[in-house]
C-alpha cells in the first residue's frame, strides 16, 4: 500500500489554520499598517483589487502594502487603494499592525511570526471554513480577510490605470486606425490549455468578416511565433499588443475592447475584471475558480471525469477536453454576445 503525503502547500495551510486560530488576534478597532501577501500570478492578482478596496474603506487610516511578484507589479501599481508595492520577500523585513495572506510562503509564514504581528488572516481559513471547496477567486479573496474587517460586503471593482496608460493606448490605437476591436490572446502557461491554432484562425475569420470587428493580438514575447502561426491562413491585416506594453496598459486596452477569447490564463482574468464581454476557453481548469465574471461573458468547458489534472499528463491525448470546444461553439457565444 503506497502512503500518499501532503504536500509542501498542505502542511502550509494547515500551519497558517492554526497560527490564525491559536496565535493571531483579530478584529482589530483600528489599525496603521496593512502588509497583503499576493504571491503568485497575474489572474490570482486581477480578482483581488476589490479587496484593496475594502481594505482601505475599513480602515482609511492605514497604510496600505503589497508583496507581490514583480511581473505582477504593474497591474496594481496605479491603484489608489495601495499605498506601496515591494517584489522581494526579503524587503518584508518589519513588524505591520496586520498582515492578510492571500498567498504566501513558508519564509512569509515565518516572518510574520518573526516580527510579531498581532492581526493576521489568511486564506486558509476560507477554505477550511467551506470545508475544502474552493470558491470562486473572487469570494475566497473577499472572505480572506473578514477576520480583519468583519463580514462586510466586497463588491467587484475594475482595475486601475494611469492617464500615460491611456495615452499609450490611443496612440496605439489612433496609429493604427483602429476602432471597434476584438482582443485575441492564445498564449496559456501550459499546452493542455491551449485551443489550437487553426480554430483561434477561424474565429479571427468570423469576427472580421461576420462583425467587421479589428483583431488585435495580445500576449507576451512568447507568444509572438503562436500569433504569427495563426496570421499565416488571414488575407487581413491584424495588430500585436505584445512587447512593450505593461500589464496596467493591457487593463486599459480591455476596457475599450467589443469583446474578449481567449485561453483561460491571466489576461482573461483581467478583461473580466475591465467589465467587458469575454470568451473564455476552458481546458483541464478545475470549474468556476477563475470563471469570467464581467456581464454577458461566455464560458466554454466540457468537465471530464478526469478533471481536474495536473495540467501536463493527460489521460487521454487522442481528444484532450480543449479539443472538445469547436469553432461551432465559439461562434454561438461571439452571436451570443454581439447580437
Amino acid at each position: 500500500m503506497r502512503i500518499k503525503f501532503p504536500s509542501s502547500e498542505q502542511v502550509l495551510y494547515f500551519a497558517n489554520v492554526l497560527a490564525d486560530r491559536f496565535w493571531f488576534k483579530q478584529n482589530p478597532k483600528t489599525l496603521a499598517s496593512i502588509l497583503v501577501l499576493r504571491w503568485d500570478e497575474i489572474g490570482d492578482m486581477a480578482a483581488s483589487a476589490h479587496v484593496f478596496a475594502a481594505l482601505k474603506k475599513r480602515f482609511p487610516e492605514a497604510r496600505v502594502s503589497v508583496l507581490c511578484k514583480p511581473f505582477v507589479k504593474s497591474l496594481i501599481e496605479h491603484d489608489p487603494n495601495i499605498d506601496e508595492v515591494f517584489c522581494s520577500i526579503d524587503d518584508f523585513n518589519k513588524q505591520y499592525d496586520a498582515v492578510v495572506e492571500m498567498r504566501g510562503t513558508w519564509k512569509t509564514f515565518w516572518k510574520s511570526l518573526r516580527y510579531g504581528i498581532k492581526y493576521r488572516a489568511s486564506r486558509a481559513e476560507v477554505r477550511l471554513r467551506n470545508k475544502g471547496k474552493q470558491l470562486h477567486e473572487t469570494v475566497t479573496n473577499a472572505e480572506t480577510i473578514w477576520p480583519i474587517t468583519g463580514k462586510m460586503d466586497v463588491p467587484q471593482i475594475p482595475l486601475f490605470y494611469s492617464k500615460d496608460d491611456e495615452v499609450v493606448v490611443q496612440e496605439f490605437l489612433e496609429k493604427n486606425q483602429i476602432q471597434r476591436f476584438a482582443i485575441i490572446h492564445a498564449g496559456a502557461r501550459r499546452k493542455l490549455r491551449q485551443w489550437p491554432k487553426d480554430r483561434f484562425a477561424q474565429t479571427v475569420d468570423y469576427l472580421k468578416n461576420m462583425y467587421q470587428l479589428d483583431i488585435v493580438f495580445a500576449g507576451t514575447q512568447e507568444d509572438e511565433a503562436d500569433i504569427e502561426d495563426i496570421k499565416k491562413g488571414l488575407n487581413f491585416t491584424t495588430y500585436n499588443f505584445t512587447q512593450g506594453y505593461s500589464l496596467s496598459q493591457f487593463s486599459a486596452l480591455c476596457k475599450l475592447a467589443t469583446i474578449y477569447v481567449g485561453n483561460e490564463s491571466g489576461p482573461l482574468q483581467i478583461a473580466s475584471a475591465m467589465g467587458i464581454p469575454v470568451i473564455g476557453l476552458f481546458g483541464p481548469g478545475v470549474p468556476d475558480i477563475f470563471y469570467p465574471l464581467s456581464p454577458k461573458s461566455v464560458v466554454i468547458h466540457h468537465v471530464l471525469k478526469c478533471n481536474p489534472c495536473d495540467q501536463i499528463h493527460c489521460v487521454q491525448l487522442e481528444n484532450p477536453c480543449i479539443e472538445m470546444i469547436t469553432n461551432d461553439h465559439v461562434r454561438g457565444a461571439i452571436n451570443e454576445i454581439l447580437h
